[in-house]
């Protein structure tokens, strides 16, 4: 996953991960989505407290995008999350990737903003 993460959402912003993004790796919860024998997809839920969760680092292979793969893999990780009893998911959204968020019911909070080089938006979503 760290891989698949890294060549979709890393390398094309020429960014490496810090010390204090890898230190956070073994306290998320990770959850990925296979094809046949390879992961196609993966996502990271990171715990806010007071039953909220951060989700961070999507990454759907391209070549897999549009055929649903990552709705599947968001709508999954929302029905453990649930059992879990988290009511709240925030992320931060690139702004190319609103659209899909939004269509999975997320809702824009607050302006645009600046991170890791490029727009984003925060984004919730209460289960």
């Amino acid at each position: 996953m760290l891989v698949l993460r890294k060549r979709i959402l890393r390398d094309p912003l020429g960014l490496e991960w810090t010390t204090e993004e890898e230190a956070w790796e073994s306290r998320e919860r990770h959850f990925a989505m296979k094809v046949d024998k390879g992961i196609v997809a993966c996502v990271v839920i990171r715990p806010l407290g007071n039953g909220a969760v951060k989700l961070r680092q999507m990454a759907v292979e391209p070549e897999q995008q549009g055929r649903g793969i990552g709705r599947r893999l968001l709508g999954g990780v929302e029905k453990i999350l649930i059992t879990d009893e988290v009511d709240r998911i925030e992320l931060n959204a690139r702004d190319a990737a609103v659209g899909f968020y939004e269509r999975q019911g997320f809702r824009k909070v607050g302006d645009q903003f600046m991170e890791v080089t490029i727009p984003h938006w925060k984004m919730v979503k209460t289960l």
